[in-house]
């Protein structure tokens, strides 16, 4: 009989098992609502224009699209925190710390995911009853949540071009040198030298795009079934919230478990092969 006591007393404790699970599903709810919280503009144009041939609203719609990329960046980040420390995690903050940086980083992805959906929304437009149109849209749909996902990814696991040129500056010759020597670049005067080490605006964030773009695309050609796994993942998550009665409730919790699922299959196939970071 005491050891029943113990069993439960340890089961409800509050670092308990049981303690931890509800944290846990709780952390998964708020970073899920975070990310649907990052959509209402998409919601709202969906609820107030929805789909038109109209010059309006196709640029609406891109123009509501803006935060998906950013937001997919924070979720991917969230979730693995959460796989990576379960209920101890500070998920929600990690979240939107996570989206303020995707938006400095990630604002080509997300201005190149609205221009594609402008392009292919003026192909619907102009050729409506066309079934060859409407596999171009949907292949095009595709790749570029494809495409998306990998460059999310590829951004949570790979430093920076501004954090490899400054730990590559960390160890430069002249910054190694004992005092008395001569570094002579670090006695100059502001303004006259270094002048690629001052200018590291556009062109590190031009570089960074096509790095990153390029590691994704080339990482989902290595394992294109990766790639079909997320697509699998996301259609069988969106037709599950349609089952009723069960499916709004889903709905609230699908961003962060869709997150998590994506992780487990990067993990598990390897999509990414010196990426140190585990599940467990």
């Amino acid at each position: 009989m005491s050891a029943l006591v113990a069993r439960a007393r340890a089961l409800v404790a509050l670092d308990g098992p049981l303690a931890t699970t509800v944290v846990a599903v709780f952390a998964y709810f708020t970073v899920s609502v975070s990310y649907l919280a990052c959509l209402v503009p998409l919601f709202a144009f969906t609820g107030l224009v929805g789909w038109q041939a109209t010059h309006l609203a196709v640029w609406l719609s891109a123009a509501s699209l803006l935060p998906v990329a950013p937001a997919t960046f924070a979720l991917l980040r969230a979730s693995r925190l959460l796989l990576a420390e379960r209920g101890e995690a500070r998920a929600v903050r990690a979240f939107w710390a996570a989206f303020a940086e995707g938006c400095r980083r990630l604002w080509w992805a997300a201005a190149s995911l609205s221009l594609l959906v402008v392009l292919l929304q003026y192909d619907l437009a102009l050729f409506e009853g066309s079934d060859a149109v409407l596999l171009l849209v949907g292949t095009g749909a595709a790749l570029a949540a494809v495409l998306l996902v990998g460059v999310c990814v590829v951004s949570g696991s790979a430093p920076t071009v501004d954090e490899r040129v400054s730990s590559s500056g960390a160890r430069a010759p002249s910054a190694q040198r004992p005092e008395g020597e001569g570094a002579p670049s670090a006695q100059r005067p502001e303004g006259e030298g270094a002048p690629s080490a001052q200018r590291p605006g556009h062109q590190a964030s031009s570089a960074g795009a096509v790095e990153t773009l390029t590691a994704a695309a080339t990482a989902i050609a290595r394992r294109p079934h990766i790639a079909l796994s997320w697509l699998l993942l996301i259609g069988v998550g969106l037709a599950a919230t349609a089952i009723p009665l069960l499916g709004p409730a889903l709905a609230l919790f699908l961003p962060a478990l869709l997150g998590a699922g994506i992780h487990i299959c990067n993990d598990a196939l390897r999509l990414i092969p010196d990426e140190t970071s585990s599940t467990s």
